[in-house]
């Protein structure tokens, strides 16, 4: 009966999946807006940069909320590329949409399909075969062929692309080198911080126990308020009561639940570098969360229960903290409140090498395109188990 229901909630996602994506098709305003749009965009570009061309098929790029094709397309932004839009209307139907809209603050350039080129470029795309500029194949530096499967392995064919950081860090420029540059250096107010959303329905799914095999999020703060002492566990419950907080420096851990408070995007990277420690804990229906990375980026060590799930996987005691069960959670924050400032300055020096070298968007870029096979395909969700959350 599980295996039955399992069944049908992945051919409801399918279906759904496929009315998101086609469901453009029978929008005729929606067609005319986009038109209008395409009308104003103009075959203008940068005479400096390489560029990067996105041809895709439909909008299954998107990522929920557009945060996945957005991502793509800001790391090659980061690593110098110049970026072109193939006009597809099932594509670029959703381009003013959600974080997909955040492509607009950048520069670009929109191409038609049969458009030609004998400039050098990297082809993205999600066709089985590329389509595009087939007589100019010798331009091509590059094709990087988009893999939406689950369950990668490390032994398999295909580049892993890492977990970003949220949208919004992006697009404010927040990852810049400089920035994160200072935060490192900053004062550390805290031992350990969480900051989240951490209802208790919506962070308990049965997909984080059941396929990934790791605590829920709301299940993982509740053991630590009933393990640990009263005197270590501060969570304000209003928004002046978290001000009051931060002014003062916390010795234990810092719950901060965005269901009572609320911490700005353009304030969030410089109050996770004010603690040691961050509790990253697993997101809605997989365990991977955009926290985890934005820590590693400011020098502040995760907690975390899904090592694995990065590539290569973070290391116990060089670059984080693992637990592996309730008892383990207790144990670890225990650990991390207690530990010297110099063996929490080694793990931080860990954690910013490791985003340095695997998540950082110049890096990631460079790693993706380097070798001599002139076709890649990039594992898009590398991090994620069949039934565990979808593309």
């Amino acid at each position: 009966m599980k295996s039955l229901f399992a069944r049908f909630r992945v051919l409801g996602h399918a279906l759904d999946s496929f009315w998101h994506r086609n469901r453009c098709l029978l929008n005729v305003r929606g067609y005319w807006r986009y038109r209008k749009w395409k009308q104003q965009q103009c075959w203008v570009l940068a005479a400096d940069k390489p560029l990067v061309i996105f041809d895709f098929s439909d909008s299954l790029i998107d990522g929920p909320q557009g945060r996945r094709f957005y991502t793509l397309f800001m790391f090659f932004v980061r690593a110098g590329y110049f970026p072109v839009l193939v006009d597809n209307y099932r594509f670029l139907s959703t381009i003013k949409k959600r974080h997909k809209a955040f492509c607009l603050d950048e520069s670009f350039a929109l191409s038609p399909a049969k458009r030609k080129t004998h400039l050098p470029y990297v082809l993205v795309t999600d066709f089985a075969r590329p389509r595009l500029f087939t007589k100019h194949v010798n331009a091509e530096q590059k094709v990087v062929q988009l893999d939406f499967r689950s369950d990668y392995s490390p032994a398999e064919e295909g580049f892993p692309m890492p977990f970003p950081m949220f949208s919004g860090i992006y697009r404010s420029g927040q990852d810049s080198d400089a920035l994160l540059s200072n935060l490192r250096k900053q004062k550390r107010d805290w031992s350990v911080f969480f900051g989240g959303d951490a209802a208790l329905g919506k962070y308990s799914k049965n997909t984080i126990v059941d396929i990934y095999k790791k605590i829920p999020r709301a299940t993982a703060l509740a053991c630590l308020r009933e393990n640990l002492p009263s005197e270590f566990w501060v969570e304000p419950k209003s928004q002046p009561e978290l001000e009051a907080n931060m002014q003062l420096g916390v010795d234990g851990v810092l719950c901060v639940s965005t269901r009572y408070c609320k911490l700005a995007v353009h304030d969030w990277l410089n109050t996770v570098a004010r603690t040691r420690f961050f509790l990253a804990l697993p997101g809605v229906r997989y365990p991977m969360s955009h926290n985890l990375i934005e820590a590693m980026a400011v020098g502040t060590v995760p907690i975390t229960e899904y090592p694995e799930l990065f590539f290569p996987s973070l290391q116990h005691g060089k670059n984080c903290l693992v637990y592996s069960s309730e008892q383990s959670l207790v144990e670890v924050v225990q650990q991390a409140n207690v530990m010297t400032e110099g063996e929490w300055a080694e793990l931080a020096s860990g954690a910013v090498e490791y985003y340095q070298q695997y998540l950082h968007p110049v890096t990631t870029i460079e790693r993706l395109l380097h070798g001599e096979n002139k076709v890649v395909r990039l594992r898009l969700l590398p991090f994620l188990k069949a039934g565990g959350g979808f593309a």
